[in-house]
């Protein structure tokens, strides 16, 4: 039997809800990557270009720091990794 992981990046909590069911239904650990400077409702305003969440998807460069990289994932046969883009699995 393999051991997996449901690693998540959720900053409205849509996908945390999906990454908690896939986990559940898998069988696997959570992990939740988050930010090192937490968002804000206006970071989170994508209708403004300007806004953070706007700015670090527009431009690679300018992603945000994590404030976390203790993940361990190199212990996992497979790792399902959540975003606002979807779910993809990687093993």
């Amino acid at each position: 039997m393999s051991k997996k992981l449901v690693a998540y990046f959720s900053a409205s909590g849509v996908t945390k809800k999906a990454a908690e069911s896939l986990a559940e239904a898998a069988g696997a650990d959570l992990y939740e990557i988050s930010p090192q400077i937490p968002y804000t409702t206006a970071d989170l305003n994508w209708m403004d270009k300007k806004s953070r969440s706007s700015v670090e998807m527009n431009d690679p460069a300018s992603r945000p720091a994590l404030a976390d990289m203790s993940a361990g994932i190199e212990g996992y046969d497979v790792v399902f990794v959540g975003y606002a883009g979807g779910i993809i699995g990687l093993n």
